[in-house]
């Protein structure tokens, strides 16, 4: 890619960018190393990891990156066998921490972030190294005592050596002999060896080795002869120390030297992840997004903003090119916005290019260039004698002989600097080559010879930066489809140009021969202004129209909501009554138990079971029949209200198997076949809600707490007659709470007591299934009851 065009559009800029969000100096290398390519997949390789990055960073709580530091250099000495000191090893350490993190956070993640998980397989597992380092430092990166077992004797020979001088030392401040010549009572150390002070006027008299001086000259520091024969020993000591740690330096070393290439792979992998992440993090900073690869090489740029100027003053532009025209000519007044606008479409194909998230609306569209070229700005060279039209007539020069169909090419002020009608006469000609060449084209202009050869040539479009000719300001906002003029009187003026000048200036305008094009392209501006302001009141009323229908869906979805509230408020109501008929049946079998308390455990379980199967025949009395619309059964549903005949009552249908169906009739679950149930009256089915909404307002129901409920009971080793009625009054809880399923628990045993519950499972008509626990829930010793 140019570096001229690169340096020109500021793409360094947006690298420098990169390199500060950039967390180490890995990925601050890859981002300053960072160029767009011309490679279709290398781009779409780049965009893909961009994108899953700002996935991630949007959806995850916090990245894995972050810590890890350049330990190349370090690597390279390993391998040439030189040994690693002690802060390089703990580089080499937290780093392979760092990548255990990363193929950790990514281990669990294909399928959201397929491209960035296959990168992280280049990183290795170093365990062993990890436990080898690990052995070396703790915690505090400080050399472990027991790192060897040879380090752990020197250091405990060291402690008691340094134990054995100091008491020596003690021995000799306590001397009353020697008390006079001590300046402090105090040990000190020089030359890692235990000295005392000693006053100047008495060095000749205490026996001993002067190690040092203060800076007054008044005390010296002296190490007794008593004691340098300890000192040498803890010298030596301390000294056999440090060669030990050197040794298992060594050792760490030729480890590292070992898992040379996997240490220097995995360290460049989460380097490059790390950029790939400070490239999401520019884009989510940018609120940028990932434009669409046009494959009719058409640049379609949506709201276009350029990234370095800032997002409370930029304007956004929509930029079009391809199509029925490859070139588009930007005219309008100076300080308008042409340049930016034309700076704005090249960074943002570099940085596309470059695999960067751009600053433009969703759906926008670029293709791949080969190239792009750029002529922009005055780049006089005095010292080859180059004016400002001899340096871009060069630029030109180079642009035609290099360019083809693949490239960009960006000119600003098309054959400026000399003299107007030659200037526009090669400006017509350099744009008629590029258009033979098939290159896409951006130019600005201010000449008017242009602006009708762009109206007159096919595949070249017009185009003009705004000027409110009101406030004589630059809106900066870029129309395609007409010219524009260059306001140069309103500019001057409000610059503060002398009025009679500017009146003899509009003077010698008027006489011009063009001067009727620019009252015409004026004209022209201002109506395509009014018509963008129709167009967006048309918008603006499309909204309205479209929040009414979206008014209106919902109301729909309301009446919806009601008719199921409706239902929801059938089946509570058939519950409360549910739950009364069966308190009712507890009271009446508790007054059979008192009946029966005198007769044997056969007699009382047989009168309890019939008195419970004669409530469960409990039915309605007959109505008068009168006639009603049967029902297709293949076009009922779970949840549809229905007629049963043979109960005169409305039913909820709960399931359909064959010619059956199982409906909820005020809480109660009936079998009934298919030509029993009817289509019910609109109005039986408003009266029943106005009878539930009565018995709502005055139900005393207050339902059981949850939290008081348990759902399992446990009845191993009772009889069937007693566990019977703990596991029905279990089950009414359980129903009324809401549980399901819940669990018995009988036990194994013979299976006597675990058929009884079954029988009497089957006899209820709240229940509708229980099957035996799995095996880690306690197999065949437990049901489990669904209600």
């Amino acid at each position: 890619m140019n570096k001229r065009s690169m340096r020109i559009l500021g793409f360094y800029q947006i690298q420098s960018m990169l390199v500060k969000l950039a967390p180490s100096r890995l990925s601050k290398e890859a981002a300053r190393h960072l160029t767009p390519s011309g490679d279709a997949a290398v781009i779409e390789e780049s965009l893909r990891d961009t994108e899953e990055a700002v996935i991630c960073l949007q959806r995850e709580a916090s990245s894995p990156f972050g810590g890890i530091v350049d330990i190349r250099p370090a690597l390279e000495k390993a391998c040439r066998e030189i040994t690693l000191d002690s802060q390089e090893c703990i580089d080499i350490w937290n780093n392979i921490r760092c990548y255990e993190h990363v193929k950790k956070f990514f281990a669990e993640k294909e399928k959201d972030y397929p491209q960035l998980v296959k990168k992280t397989q280049f990183i290795m597992d170093f365990s062993v190294l990890e436990h080898k380092i690990a052995a070396v430092f703790d915690e505090n990166h400080q050399i472990r005592d027991n790192a060897s077992p040879e380090l752990l004797h020197l250091r405990n020979r060291i402690v008691e050596l340094e134990r054995q001088t100091k008491r020596y030392m003690q021995s000799v401040l306590q001397n009353k002999e020697y008390q006079k010549y001590f300046q402090d009572i105090l040990i000190t150390v020089r030359n890692n060896r235990y000295v005392v002070p000693i006053k100047q006027e008495y060095r000749h008299v205490f026996p001993g080795i002067v190690h040092d001086m203060s800076a007054s000259g008044s005390t010296l520091y002296i190490e007794p002869l008593a004691i340098v024969n300890a000192n040498n020993d803890l010298q030596q000591a301390r000294m056999g120390e440090t060669k030990e740690i050197e040794r298992i330096f060594k050792r760490l070393t030729a480890i590292a030297a070992d898992q040379y290439e996997d240490l220097m792979n995995s360290t460049m992998c989460v380097g490059k992840l790390e950029f790939i992440f400070a490239k999401a993090q520019l884009a989510i900073q940018m609120k940028a997004c990932r434009p669409v690869v046009s494959k009719k090489k058409q640049v379609r740029l949506l709201h276009a903003r350029h990234p370095l100027i800032a997002p409370d003053v930029v304007v956004p532009n929509t930029i079009i090119i391809g199509g029925e025209y490859r070139i588009l000519l930007i005219t309008g007044s100076n300080t308008g916005g042409k340049t930016v606008a034309m700076k704005t479409l090249g960074l943002l194909v570099l940085m596309y290019q470059a695999g960067l998230f751009i600053p433009v609306g969703e759906n926008s569209e670029l293709p791949i260039f080969r190239d792009v070229f750029v002529d922009i700005g005055d780049e006089q060279d005095i010292s080859q004698n180059l004016s400002t039209f001899s340096s871009h007539m060069k630029q030109l020069i180079y642009i035609l002989k290099h360019c083809s169909t693949e490239d960009l090419i960006l000119a600003d002020e098309l054959g400026s600097g000399t003299d107007p009608a030659e200037g526009s006469a090669i400006a017509i000609a350099v744009l008629q080559s590029l258009y033979d060449k098939g290159a896409c084209v951006m130019v600005t202009t201010h000449y008017n010879d242009l602006k009708n050869f762009a109206y007159n040539t096919k595949g070249i479009e017009n185009g003009h930066v705004e000027f409110d000719v009101q406030t004589l300001q630059p809106t900066y906002k870029l129309r395609i489809g007409s010219a524009g003029s260059s306001h140069a009187f309103s500019i001057s003026e409000k610059l503060g140009m002398p009025v009679g000048i500017l009146n003899k200036a509009r003077e010698l305008r008027s006489k011009a021969q063009d001067v009727d094009m620019e009252a015409i392209l004026t004209k022209l501006n201002t109506q395509s202004k009014q018509m963008d302001e129709e167009q967006v009141e048309l918008e603006q009323r499309l909204q309205r129209v479209r929040k009414l229908e979206d008014d209106l869906r919902r109301e729909k979805d309301k009446v919806s909501s009601k008719r199921q509230d409706i239902v929801d408020s059938s089946r509570r109501d058939a519950m409360e009554l549910k739950r009364k008929l069966r308190i009712e049946a507890e009271s009446i079998i508790r007054e059979l138990k008192q009946q029966f308390r005198e007769t044997t455990d056969r007699e009382k379980a047989k009168a309890i079971e019939q008195a419970r199967r004669s409530i469960q025949q409990i039915s309605l009395p007959d109505k008068e029949k009168t006639k009603r619309n049967p029902i297709d059964v293949k076009t009922l549903q779970i949840g549809q209200r229905v007629f049963i005949n043979s109960l005169d009552g409305l039913g909820t249908v709960m399931s359909i198997k064959g010619k059956k169906l199982t409906v909820s009739v005020k809480g109660m679950t009936v079998r009934v076949e298919n030509k029993d149930i009817s289509a019910p009256y609109y109005d039986e089915i408003k009266q029943e809600q106005r009878e539930e909404k009565k018995a709502a307002a005055v139900s005393s129901y207050r339902p059981i707490r949850i939290d008081a409920v348990a759902a399992e009971i446990n009845v191993i080793g009772k009889t069937g007659s007693e566990a019977i009625p703990e596991v029905e009054k279990f089950l009414d809880q359980a129903l009324a709470a809401g549980f399901s399923p819940v669990r018995i628990i009988h036990g194994k045993g013979s299976g006597a007591l675990r058929r009884q519950i079954h029988d009497f499972l089957d006899h209820q008509p709240f229940i509708s299934s229980y099957k035996l626990d799995d095996a880690e829930g306690g197999g065949a010793g437990v049901t489990l009851v669904f209600f």
